[in-house]
Formats: structure tokens, sequence, C-alpha cells
């Protein structure tokens, strides 16, 4: 009993002996079915407490009393299958002042769930209750009760007000706080491992049954109008349509006739639409096409040769869309539809191969030279042989080389080119075609994907 001037002991000791083995602690545990109190106290957990086991059971006048200047606390064991998930009420006498009393509500594994405080204040004689707020999904099988510094007050009983029977996550009941049971514990399935609905489905029943939400059926997703809609396992992405780019969220149109992926031929005019574009004709008459604000004849005009924006050099003249050198006894020349970085490759009738990496003149091209070259844009790239120099005789293989492009040249999106070959005293020849993969190689010879067309040239009379 308490007296006046403090405790005074009597029949326990202070703290629990550690003879009080959990044999003991195991045959005061009996399970009481249905049973929202304390099953009982588990010895480990008794710090400064008298008659601890007063504390386990229903209400019944007989107290555990707490000796809060050594810190006192007392572990009490809801019981297997009676596991608390409501409130917990505590039964209370004695006071001589107002206590504020700390409660932990521990899971099976004597983890943490959370703590809680209850005000015990000094009602007089006569058993007085308290209730401390919990509201955790996971279930709480043991309860630390806690006095404040220089307490002192005595425990009856405690009661899980939540209590429904053995409420248990994962055995398939439905019980209070719990949103769904589908009877087991695994995340992942709609039917949390605290038993709560997860985002995406909706669960019913018991055991639960629960189903993923169709989000890109029931109105609820957020793409973009311009964007596609996919279902997945509690959630949906969203992807942008061909023709846009973006998140998914947000779509914009990509102008291909801006950034030069449209293919349109010459004297067409590009027309950018949502998702796509046009090739129109333009205002220009024929063989008239728009550059800009101005009708040109890329066949002819030394400023717009074979492409808008494409400048003869100085003295050089543009003849069928190609620039011409005065003198030049052969030329071969290309440009290309998509912007990017074309290749030409020339083999000559003695084997040897002009390309980037070699571009003469000199013995190892037969002195043809490659005197201009595009990294970017539309071309041109030439090779020539000018007045000082004299072509072998024979034939010739052209082959074009898609280097760089932006998408990667593709059955989907091919790349067009334009070789116009140019013999001094002979008809011009002019090659259209695409190709559909990339190539960074020299190789030249008919049969080779790059390969355009071999021609004949009958040298100098």
């Amino acid at each position: 009993m308490l007296g006046a001037c403090g405790p005074q002991l009597e029949e326990e000791p202070l703290v629990s002996e550690e003879a009080q083995s959990e044999v003991e602690w195991a045959s005061s545990k009996v399970s009481k079915v249905n049973d929202p109190y304390a099953n009982a106290v588990v010895p480990s957990g008794i710090v400064a407490v008298i008659n601890p086991n007063n504390a386990v059971g229903p209400p019944d006048g007989n107290v555990a009393s707490f000796l809060g200047l050594l810190g006192g606390a007392l572990l009490l064991d809801m019981g297997v299958g009676e596991e608390g998930t409501g409130p917990l009420r505590i039964y209370y006498r004695g006071l001589a002042v107002a206590v504020i009393a700390q409660v932990d509500f521990l899971a099976a594994d004597m983890s943490l769930i959370s703590t809680g405080q209850a005000a015990l204040l000094d009602l007089g004689i006569g058993t007085h209750s308290a209730l401390v707020p919990f509201s955790n999904a996971t279930p709480y099988r043991y309860v630390r009760l806690r006095g404040g510094l220089a307490s002192l007050f005595s425990v009856d009983a405690v009661e899980d007000t939540g209590f429904g029977g053995g409420a248990i996550c994962g055995d398939g009941e439905l019980n209070a706080g719990e949103q769904c049971d589908d009877g087991n514990v695994a995340p992942g399935d709609g039917c949390s491992g605290g038993c709560q609905v997860e985002p995406g489905y909706t669960c019913s029943g018991a055991p639960s049954v629960c189903a993923d939400i169709n989000e890109c059926t029931n109105g609820t997703a957020q793409c973009s109008v311009n964007a596609s809609c996919m279902n997945t396992p509690g959630s949906y992405t969203c992807t942008c349509l061909p023709g846009y780019s973006g998140n998914g969220w947000t779509c914009d149109d990509i102008d291909e006739c801006a950034n030069g992926t449209a293919v349109c031929q010459p004297g067409q005019l590009c027309v950018n639409t949502p998702g796509n574009y046009e090739c129109v004709g333009g205002a220009c008459q024929p063989p008239t096409v728009q550059c800009g604000a101005q009708c040109v004849d890329l066949s002819s005009d030394a400023s717009n040769c074979g492409a808008c924006g494409n400048v003869c050099g100085a003295g050089d003249t543009c003849s069928q869309g190609v620039c011409v050198e005065e003198g030049l006894r052969l030329q071969i020349a290309t440009s290309w539809a998509r912007f990017g970085d074309g290749n030409l490759v020339v083999r000559t009738p003695t084997g040897k191969v002009i390309h980037g990496g070699n571009p003469g003149p000199d013995a190892g091209t037969d002195f043809g030279a490659l005197d201009l070259t595009a990294s970017s844009g539309w071309g041109p790239e030439r090779v020539i042989w000018s007045t000082s120099a004299i072509p072998p005789a024979g034939t010739y293989d052209v082959c074009f080389k898609a280097a760089s492009y932006s998408p990667p040249p593709s059955a989907a999106d091919p790349v067009s080119y334009t070789v116009t070959v140019l013999r001094l005293d002979q008809p011009y020849l002019i090659y259209w075609g695409a190709v559909v993969s990339g190539d960074t190689g020299t190789d030249c010879y008919p049969g080779h994907p790059s390969h355009v067309a071999s021609f004949t040239y009958p040298g100098v009379p």
C-alpha cells in the first residue's frame, strides 16, 4: 500500500527477481478467449512496480503500484490472438497528485509501433479510467506503462477498446481499423501488409478480393490528350503519341518542318500539322520552288543550286542543280533530303577510294579531289577532276553513306539522296535513292548496301 509519506513495501520486492522466470510468465498468460484485457505480465519488463500481476485481467480493485521516483515501468501482454487495435483504456486508483502516464504500443516482435500519453487526474477514492489514443494499422501485442518522475500511481487494469475478438491483419477477417484483409500480409496485391487498400485498387469481402482499377478506361488517368494511356497493376503510364514529345502528362507537337526530319520532294512546301506534317505544292509555278520569300529554279540558281541555300563558289555556275566549276573534266556530287551528315565515297577504275579520310588530290585518289564536304545540313559533297587532272578511263562506283542522322535511317525514316555526275562533253547522269541503315565505312562496290550506281568515263580524246 502507499502511505502518506511515500510507499511502504509489503509482500513483494521493489524490483522483480530474476528468479521469477519466463516459466512463471508462461503459466500466468493463460489466453482468455474474447478478452480485451491484458493476459500476463512480461517479467523482464518490470521496473519499480509493486504487485505487477494485479494489472492483469479486468478491473477488480486490486492494483499494481508504480514507484515513479525510481522510474517505474510495467510491460503487459495482451495475449496471442488478442492483439489490440484500438485506443487503450487505463483503469487506475489512489492518486495523490495528477500524473501523465507514458504508454508504448509494441508489436509481437517487441518493435515499437507508437507512443501515447494518458492524463491520470486526481479524482479521489475509487477506480477511474483514462484513454490513450491509438490509430495505427498495425495491431499491438504488448503495452509498456511508464510513470513520470516523482509520481506515484496504481493501475488496476488495461483494456483494448477496439477489441474485436482477435483482430489480426492477415487472418482473412475484416476487423476494426482494417480496410481490407486478403488472408496475407504481403504488399503489392491490393491489400497492404497493414490491411489498408493500396492506391490503384479496390477491395471487398472477407477474405478481401482486390482488383486493379483501370485508370485509362474510368477517366481518372491524367495523360495528355496527345498521349496513349497504358494500365499497370495499381497505376498507369502515359506515352506521347508519334509526332509529339514530352513526359506523357505534357506532350508538345514536333515541328518536323523546322527540325529537318520532314522529307518532301523538290518543289514541295513542308507544312507542319498537329502530330505530323504535309508536303504540298508551293505558291511558285514549276519549275521554280519557294526558297524563303522567293521563287527560284533549283536547276540553275547559283545561290540555291539543287537545294534552297546551297550557294555555288565564286566563278562556278549551277547546271542541272549541281555547282559546276568551269573547265572540270569530271564531277560527282550528292545532296540529301534530311538534316544530318551524309558522306560521298567514289571508287575509281584503278581501285582508289576517295572519301573524307582520303580526300586527295594525289596519286592515292588518281588526282581526284573531295573538295566539298558537309558534316551537317543537306550537303552537298563533291569529288572533281579539274582541268589540270585527267580522270582514268573506265568504270567508277559511287556510294552514299548515311553517317549521322537523328533519328537514324530506317525503313520508317529513310534518308533520300540525289547524285549527279557531270562528264566533259557527255550527258549528265542523275541518280535518286534512299538508304535505310547507317554507315560510316569506306567500302564501295556493286552490291554494297550503300552503292548508288556505276558509270563509265570514256577518257580524254
